[in-house]
């Protein structure tokens, strides 16, 4: 018997463990950088984020697609980079914070408060809006199928996300700020992707 639920399962341990990896990354920013806690978080991220794939894998494998795993697979992705980037944003305002203190690090840090809010606007607010936007189009019988390059920037940010995490549990500075730089590239496509889906909704009337 195929284990069609198994997709499903794998999609679901990716939603499981994203608040432990969130709470991981602050864990370890707020003791600084190459602690155990850091190497935990970037070794779970890992896994979760080739689960992206392998839930896929298996639907198409054992022919177990459906809506509910759909929406797994989508969910998981979303909750994933989420709470990952508030987790990375929140350990490096305090982290930069002397006090230790989330709110008097952000009140003193408001670069840090600009970039935090570039993020979560350009890539889970978007994710929402977007989301939404699909789901309005498809009850009027319009289809907003995703491009190449909205699928791709989800890896581009992923990928990022992992890099900048394996430089902050060695430790190795260069290495996280190529995951940033890689980060970045990411929030610009989910912009420019998410405004191409707005542009294909007006072009269709939606």
């Amino acid at each position: 018997m195929k284990m069609k639920w198994l997709p499903n399962a794998v999609s679901i341990s990716r939603l499981a463990l994203a608040p432990l990896i969130g709470y991981l990354i602050w864990a370890g920013l707020t003791k600084g950088v190459a602690n155990r806690e850091l190497e935990w978080a970037f070794g779970l991220f890992v896994f979760s984020a080739l689960t992206d794939w392998l839930d896929g894998f298996l639907a198409r494998k054992l022919d177990a697609k459906s809506e509910l795993g759909g929406k797994l697979d989508l969910w998981g992705d979303k909750i994933l980079v989420g709470i990952t980037l508030l987790a990375l944003w929140a350990g490096w305002i305090v982290q930069n914070n002397p006090h230790g203190d989330l709110i008097a690090g952000a009140l003193a840090d408001p670069l840090g408060i600009a970039a935090g809010l570039f993020f979560l606007l350009a890539i889970p607010v978007r994710d929402s809006l977007v989301t939404r936007l699909r789901a309005e189009a498809s009850v009027k019988g319009i289809s907003l199928s995703p491009t190449f390059a909205a699928k791709s920037k989800t890896a581009v940010i992923m990928g990022g996300m992992g890099v900048l995490l394996a430089g902050l549990a060695i430790g190795m500075s260069e290495l996280g700020y190529a995951g940033f730089a890689i980060l970045v590239l990411g929030a610009l496509m989910s912009i420019w992707t998410g405004l191409s889906y707005f542009k294909a909704a007006k072009g269709t009337g939606s």
